[in-house]
Formats: structure tokens, C-alpha cells, sequence
């Protein structure tokens, strides 16, 4: 119904601003037809009754105007770049377990990392701690950049580029020692 009534103002606006045409210019009507034409009285009757009648009384919704932003820019991209940085550190993480088992399975290379050192001997128990692990920094980066975006951020690159370095390095290693 908002849609009829603005085509219907529309239009009126329109008719009157032809106003200043006398009715010969703008009537173009077949000789002889009965048929309105879009000039005539009886349209510019009906379109002035449009108008001024009141629009049926809808149910209103209010809507957040946030609902209506634009998906490629503000908040909304920035935690989804963020979300995607997550999913990487994920993804690393998981790349860095397998390229270190995949290097203790390799004679003559030890785990340089002191921290996980005692766990990569048991694959069940590495694979526990690295999935704690991640699941604790992926939980600690969502809630610091709830309260500071810039420094979860900041955090989330150095751990990306911190863990990029680790599994090329053990891939490095790897290549080393494999037999040729």
C-alpha cells in the first residue's frame, strides 16, 4: 500500500508540473475514443483521490537500523577478517602438530619448544594439549577483542606469523633429514 501511494504522489507531482501546458498539448486521445488518457480529468481525479485518502493502518515493526548496514563495511567486516585470522591460527596450529609428529617420527630431531617438550613423545596427549591449547587462545583472542580490537589484533597477526615461522621451520627440518 506505501507503494501505491507514492507512485500515486509521484505521479500527482508529476501532472502538476505540467500544469503550465495547456490541455491541447497534452491530451493525446484517439478521434473519437471514449477511453481516458493520462491528462484526461477523470485520471487526474482518480490520482488526486489517492493521495488524499488515508493509508490502511499496517502493523508497524521497528527495525534496528543496524540490521540494514552494509555487509562490507565496519563492525561487521572487521570481525569477520577477525573470525578469518582465528581460523588461520586454527589451521596452524593443526599444521603445527602434524609437522612435529610428522619430525619425531625423523631420527636426530627433538622438539626445541621446553613448554611442549614432555608432551610430544605421546601422540594422544600432544594432540590433547596443542587442542587445549588452541581452543584457549582462539577463546582469550574472541574475548580481548570484545573489549580492545587493536591489541587482539596485534595478537592474533604475532601468533599467525609466530606459529607461519614454526611449521616452516619444521617442514625445513623435515626436508633436512628425510632421505634422499
Amino acid at each position: 500500500m506505501k507503494t501505491k501511494k507514492m507512485l500515486a504522489v509521484i505521479a500527482a507531482v508529476g501532472l502538476l508540473s505540467v500544469g503550465a501546458l495547456s490541455a491541447k498539448d497534452i491530451e493525446f486521445s484517439l478521434v473519437g475514443s471514449s477511453q481516458p488518457t493520462l491528462f484526461s480529468p477523470q485520471v487526474m481525479n482518480m490520482a488526486a483521490a489517492m493521495v488524499a485518502s488515508p493509508a490502511p493502518a499496517l502493523p508497524v515493526a521497528i527495525v534496528r537500523p543496524q540490521a540494514f548496514r552494509d555487509p562490507f563495511r565496519g563492525e561487521r567486516l572487521e570481525k569477520s577478517f577477525f573470525t578469518a585470522s582465528l581460523v588461520t591460527l586454527t589451521a596452524l596450529n593443526i599444521a603445527d602438530y602434524l609437522s612435529t609428529r610428522k619430525a619425531m617420527k625423523m631420527g636426530g630431531l627433538v622438539e626445541a619448544n621446553p613448554l611442549m617438550k614432555p608432551f610430544v613423545k605421546n601422540a594422544a596427549v600432544f594432540a590433547a594439549v596443542k587442542a587445549g591449547t588452541t581452543v584457549l587462545s582462539v577463546w582469550g583472542m574472541k574475548s580481548l577483542f570484545k573489549r580492545d580490537k587493536t591489541t587482539a589484533w596485534v595478537m592474533t597477526t604475532l601468533s599467525n606469523f609466530l606459529l607461519s615461522y614454526v611449521v616452516s621451520n619444521n617442514m625445513r627440518l623435515i626436508s633436512k633429514v628425510r632421505p634422499r
